[in-house]
């Protein structure tokens, strides 16, 4: 372990809850940048409502270490901030990203005392009944769930409800001053975008302007279903050397049907829209707004320019 996060941890020791004081600095000796191996040991695999699951699927687990390793890898040491954790993931539909989210938010609030979030998603459904859902699932199902107190739109420290907490939000965009104004100078601050494409590019600015502080991360997933947009630009686009970026097929992942996949391939087509976004991960050649497909257009931007001569 760094020295950084020796302090870290020391600091944690000193602001540890009672409910279950072992628990927890074990958590934070052990976890604080091993999401992975919390993941693992936080919740009752194979037990219960579990009974059928051994862990995480490769992906989720392969995300899991690059995080950790991002962590280490800045060192925060509880007062000099550090670069902000930028993590984007597009995909196909079913791998598991809102549990994904909930994992995250879990290793977060039960390794940073004082840690402050918000977490969206695309529509209020989408986050009230996928992931918000998910997380309070998984917070009741964690070795640390009593700690925490979760309502319908937050969740919070039994003990420190006004500064170490989650909170749901919706993501229109009148609602972005809501995005703002979250301060953790000595813990974490952190941003979580679920079915991130068709969140307002609003919303995505002002969440970026609070990654000045403390150690800041800010995680975006989703169907890629626009060619346009903030999310596009981050996991394909012009801003995409500025994050962690990754595109997950539907076809490798262990929880998806792969009869119906198969189904939509043979309906559809492989280079299809519908198979491009469901499936693989991928933006459209299209969107919904584009008179010429994308893909026309980067054949035409590759071709010999000929001239005629007069």
């Amino acid at each position: 372990m760094s020295s950084a996060l020796q302090r870290r941890v020391a600091l944690l020791e000193q602001d540890s809850p009672g409910d279950d004081l072992q628990a927890e600095l074990a958590a934070a000796r052990k976890y604080y940048a091993d999401p992975a191996g919390f993941v693992q040991w936080a919740f009752p695999w194979g037990k219960g409502t579990l009974a059928n699951f051994t862990g995480p699927d490769d992906w989720q687990r392969e995300f899991l270490e690059q995080l950790g390793r991002e962590v280490k890898a800045r060192g925060f040491d509880g007062a000099r901030p550090v670069d902000a954790i930028r993590m984007a993931t597009a995909s196909g539909h079913g791998i598991g990203k809102s549990t994904l989210v909930a994992w995250i938010v879990v290793w977060i609030m039960s390794t940073r005392p004082h840690c402050q979030g918000t977490v969206t998603a695309n529509t209020f459904t989408q986050l009230q009944t996928k992931t918000w859902a998910a997380i309070q699932k998984w917070t009741a199902l964690s070795i640390t769930g009593s700690w925490f107190t979760t309502t319908g739109s937050l969740l919070y420290h039994r003990e420190h409800k006004e500064t170490w907490f989650c909170a749901a939000q919706s993501c229109r965009e009148e609602n972005s001053e809501a995005f703002a104004g979250q301060h953790a100078v000595t813990s974490t601050l952190f941003y979580l975008f679920d079915e991130a494409s068709a969140i307002p590019d609003k919303i995505f600015e002002v969440a970026e302007g609070g990654l000045t502080d403390g150690e800041p991360m800010i995680f975006a997933f989703g169907n890629p279903t626009r060619s346009t947009g903030k999310f596009y630009r981050i996991t394909f686009g012009s801003e995409r050397e500025r994050w962690i970026r990754r595109s997950i097929d539907s076809r490798n992942c262990a929880l998806p049907n792969k009869r119906q996949i198969a189904e939509w391939i043979q309906d559809y087509g492989e280079d299809s829209d519908f198979v491009r976004v469901r499936v693989r991960g991928l933006p459209p050649n299209a969107d919904e707004l584009q008179y010429i497909d994308r893909a026309r257009v980067d054949e035409a931007r590759h071709r010999e320019v000929w001239t005629l001569a007069v």
